[in-house]
């Protein structure tokens, strides 16, 4: 875990799946291929509501407590037969899900999410919501703000999502990235490049052009822990950003 303090006396923490539970003001939790540009695109498309679970069986079962509900994920990036939809927004673009409400399991967003257990606030990020997450730190001001890069893994994986961290904290620190440069990061990365190879129809080359259409939306997705299995995603706009209860 690094730590990082600038002069603004913010904290800058990055970690992963492995130490997010030690998240205690403000916590982004980023998924860049690609939990949260899916759900990001979800809520352009009129989703009303994302629950986010971190196992297969919990989202098949409160499926069956929500009437009409969708279930959308993936497990180490492939489709989950039981689900409607696969974590992909060249999938979920082909429905209709106005005013649906949506159940999300991945591999590492929605873990990021349920872990962070003592985050006071969440936020779910990626590279279509960054500089809308950027504007909301800092007119919250956190004194710590607390980067989950969930990609992140053992055998070089994740550098997306460290990207992103790396993007939103060079907006804060007025540093910033060039666009360019951050897309060509999401390229190249080790899960970048799985569907560059296009080795499966669960990862098209498509979902890459929605997830580097950098800023597509000017507003975040706010997080609101449910109970230790569910944390649920809410479309933010800034008139509705509450710095006391993500809610």
């Amino acid at each position: 875990m690094k730590e990082i303090n600038q002069r603004n006396k913010t904290k800058f923490i990055r970690g992963t799946l492995e130490n997010c539970d030690q998240a205690g003001d403000l916590a982004v939790v980023i998924d860049v291929l690609r939990a949260f540009t899916t759900a990001a695109y979800a809520f352009s498309k009129g989703a009303k509501t994302i629950y986010c679970v971190a196992e297969v069986e919990k989202a098949l079962e409160l499926k069956s407590c929500i009437p009409g509900s969708l279930t959308m994920g993936e497990v180490n990036g492939f489709g989950i037969p039981e689900f409607d939809f696969n974590n992909s927004p060249t999938a979920l673009m082909q429905h209709d899900i106005q005013e649906k409400i949506l159940i999300q399991r991945t591999t590492a967003g929605t873990q990021g999410l349920i872990r962070s257990s003592h985050a006071k606030t969440l936020v779910a990020a990626s590279l279509v919501t960054a500089k809308a997450t950027a504007e909301f730190i800092r007119l919250r001001s956190p004194e710590e703000i607390f980067f989950v890069e969930t990609g992140i893994t053992s055998d070089g994986r994740g550098d997306e999502d460290t990207a992103c961290a790396d993007y939103i904290e060079g907006i804060l620190t007025g540093n910033p990235i060039p666009e360019e440069q951050i897309i060509e990061r999401v390229r190249n990365s080790v899960n970048g490049q799985r569907f560059i190879q296009n080795a499966s129809p669960d990862l098209p080359a498509e979902d890459l052009e929605f997830v580097c259409d950098i800023n597509r939306f000017h507003w975040i997705i706010q997080a609101e822990r449910v109970d230790n299995q569910i944390v649920r995603l809410s479309k933010k706009e800034k008139f509705q950003w509450n710095f006391k209860n993500p809610s």
